[in-house]
């Protein structure tokens, strides 16, 4: 017979809901300050692309504001890109962060039409509140060649580039060189596991003496060239993994920067001030929430007549006690935690 009262868990699982999503929520939209739109777009012939367009407050007809375009990695979606996005629309950029073709609610197959970046970057280009004189490009991975073709397709639609755990020259995406991409920073993290399929290296630290990245001239940590002139280079080396870009304060903040050095106008805001990883704990709480609501709605389930059956008694367990069962709770958490990045 099941004694527990469904009913306060029930309610606090909604509680937790509610909290977790407003959280996550008030992080996106910069406190209600800025505009997140899901939209659909046709692009070339006639595929349907999906992304999340972030408008922050000012951007408008007649003050219109820098764009960037950002574009997530393989077999990722829109939301991958929430930490740029969020960090990006706080200083005051229109970004619009895009479903890769044949990905999220971006019509299929995957890999046509240069990923989507042409398609992202001409949209971007269509609303009148975005600065077209203004605009960089930010991808992660697969989501760099999208935005690397795009600078192929429209060499003069953009000022600047960020590829984040990417390269050029890889699967369909141009080669570079000491000009082309125009203005172009790097993210490559120190433990990349790509680092060989990107750039011709075994060890990600090295990537810094193959020819391929020679070519297009980058250094670590030193800015040269010329913005102006579309000369701008910079390799930016944050220590995570390939999928840890995405929840770096460090690759984050080296994004920032280099939107803030390419980019004219938006707000001054340093790079180290970010709230992008509360959004991720809000979304924590809420699929937490919804997994405690789980366990007092079967209870309520239970108590129908349709699965009534199921309350007939069942042999108990043998459940592990003690120091036994510290150890392996122990374990269990830290094994994972301890080993993930370094392995």
């Amino acid at each position: 017979m099941l004694t527990l009262r469904p009913s306060p868990y029930l309610m606090a699982s909604l509680l937790v809901i509610l909290f977790g999503s407003l959280l996550a929520h008030r992080t996106q939209t910069n406190g209600w300050g800025v505009s997140v739109r899901d939209i659909r777009f046709a692009g070339t012939d006639g595929m349907i692309m999906s992304g999340l367009l972030y408008i922050p407050a000012g951007a408008t007809h007649d003050n219109p504001a820098p764009g960037i375009l950002a574009i997530h990695g393989y077999i990722n979606s829109r939301e991958t890109q929430d930490g740029f996005a969020i960090e990006f629309a706080r200083r005051g950029y229109v970004v619009l962060a895009l479903d890769q073709t044949g990905h999220g609610f971006s019509d299929p197959p995957a890999f046509a039409n240069g990923y989507g970046g042409p398609d992202g970057l001409r949209y971007l280009r269509s609303l009148d509140f975005v600065d077209k004189d203004n605009i960089s490009l930010e991808g992660h991975s697969m989501g760099g060649w999208a935005v690397a073709i795009a600078t192929e397709v429209y060499p003069d639609a953009y000022r600047s580039i960020l590829l984040v755990g990417s390269s050029t020259g890889t699967a369909g995406a141009p080669a570079g060189d000491a000009v082309f991409p125009r203005n172009l920073g790097i993210i490559f993290s120190e433990w990349d596991e790509f680092s060989q399929f990107m750039w011709g290296s075994d060890i990600p630290m090295d990537i810094r003496d193959t020819d391929k990245l020679k070519t297009v001239q980058v250094e670590i940590g030193r800015l040269y060239g010329s913005v102006a002139e579309g000369t701008a280079r910079k390799l930016y080396m944050p220590q995570v993994t390939h999928p840890g870009d995405h929840l770096s304060t460090e690759a984050i903040g080296n994004a920032i920067e280099w939107m803030q050095t390419t980019l004219e106008g938006g707000h001054d805001l340093p790079p180290s001030d970010q709230i992008w990883y509360w959004k991720e704990i809000g979304t924590l709480l809420a699929f937490l929430g919804a997994i405690l609501f789980i366990f007092p709605c079967g209870v309520l389930l239970l108590h129908t007549r349709w699965y009534a059956a199921l309350m007939e008694p069942v042999p108990e367990g043998m459940p592990i006690t003690g120091f036994g069962r510290r150890i392996t709770c122990i374990l269990t958490f830290a094994i994972p935690v301890l080993t993930y990045f370094r392995l």
